[in-house]
């Protein structure tokens, strides 16, 4: 029996906590493979991926943008460790990553498969920073954008994928409600997003008081992550701004999931996905739950289809809300239609068996 072709994801480390969409998305799609052997980059000691060889490569598991010294450690590791014919990157390009993939690849004779794990700001110098073979992408948007500006290039988009996920336990969903003063009447909404670095979290200030007065029980829980030193300051500004009984707010929260199964829907008016997968995977984690999610009907979120796609600004926004709040009809609906479309276009086997035929076409000979 020949023996399967093997496959290294070039990532950050795949270890706990999986809070990261690239990160998950390298762990959903290794553990979806049927017919080539995966590796991942993960922590010396740490606990391997259930049926995935791990590499020891990275130190810790580190924050969001590993330390210098641990991407030395990851090229170091391509340069001279490394046992596979095919190479999948998975990260936000930039100049100086992009450089040292293209020159290991080189010095390996590597084939590559390169995700864009989240879009550049500025398409406009983009063919520096592409070097796959492949370069796929997570959405049209961005694929469009990369054929635009670095033609030539072959293109495949993939949308990013999401595993199973269990219900949260209905004590931990009832100690969140608890630590974040959650009255057993209020109607919860979430924003899981960026404080600082979109619009969104604006976005979704605009809309507390109009829902307020509609809804009074209404209560809108902002649960960021601090990627900046400015997400607190925005934090407190936008605290002192809105009132006090309609508003939590709340960071690196251990499950946010929890807080989105006790939501009645998750709102996602963000205007720039900078830093981000193209289509955030908490939104496919909500989805997948059974929660409704509102989403920008613009760029890569125009794509996410069975969740409420909404156009910019308060009044729709306010509307499309209400509507989800005061007909469960409408809710019911959505939650089937969205169930439905993760389940066509994000189910991370779906996902995998496409990237699977990415990678033997590349290492048959001629590929």
């Amino acid at each position: 029996m020949a023996t399967p072709p093997r496959v290294l994801f070039v990532s950050k480390p795949i270890a706990e906590p999986f809070h990261d969409g690239t990160k998950c998305f390298v762990r959903d799609v290794a553990q979806n493979l049927g017919q080539v052997h995966p590796v991942v980059m993960g922590v010396r000691g740490g606990t391997p991926l259930p049926g995935v060889e791990t590499a020891p490569v990275y130190s810790d598991s580190g924050s969001y943008s590993p330390a210098l010294e641990e991407n030395v450690r990851a090229a170091a590791y391509l340069a001279l460790s490394a046992r596979a014919g095919l190479w999948h990157f998975v990260f936000a390009p930039n100049p100086r990553s992009s450089q040292v993939g293209r020159a290991l690849r080189t010095l390996r004779r590597a084939r590559v498969v390169q995700t864009i794990a989240s879009p550049p700001r500025d398409f406009s110098g983009v063919g520096r920073l592409l070097f796959g073979d492949v370069i796929v992408a997570q959405s049209r948007a961005t694929a469009h954008s990369i054929e635009v500006n670095a033609p030539g290039r072959r293109v495949e988009v993939i949308h990013p994928p999401v595993g199973p996920i269990a219900s949260r336990p209905l004590q931990a969903r009832r100690a969140l409600r608890e630590r974040l003063a959650l009255a057993g009447d209020a109607v919860v909404l979430v924003y899981p997003g960026d404080i600082e670095l979109s619009a969104g979290a604006e976005n979704v200030a605009a809309l507390v008081e109009r829902l307020a007065r509609e809804i009074p029980q209404v209560v809108v829980v902002f649960a960021y992550r601090a990627k900046t030193e400015r997400a607190h300051q925005v934090a407190r500004a936008l605290e002192r701004r809105l009132p006090a009984k309609h508003t939590r707010f709340t960071h690196t929260l251990p499950d946010v999931l929890a807080l989105v199964e006790e939501a009645r829907a998750v709102l996602f008016p963000v205007d720039d996905l900078w830093g981000k997968v193209d289509i955030p995977i908490v939104l496919l984690e909500s989805m997948r739950l059974g929660v409704p999610v509102l989403a920008l009907d613009h760029g890569p979120l125009a794509e996410l289809e069975g969740a409420v796609r909404v156009p910019a600004g308060p009044e729709p926004w306010v509307r499309a809300t209400l509507e989800l709040l005061k007909e469960p009809g409408r809710a019911a609906r959505v939650i089937e239609a969205q169930r439905a479309a993760v389940a066509q276009h994000h189910d991370a086997r779906a996902v995998a068996r496409r990237y699977e035929a990415l990678y033997l076409e590349l290492v048959k000979p001629g590929g």
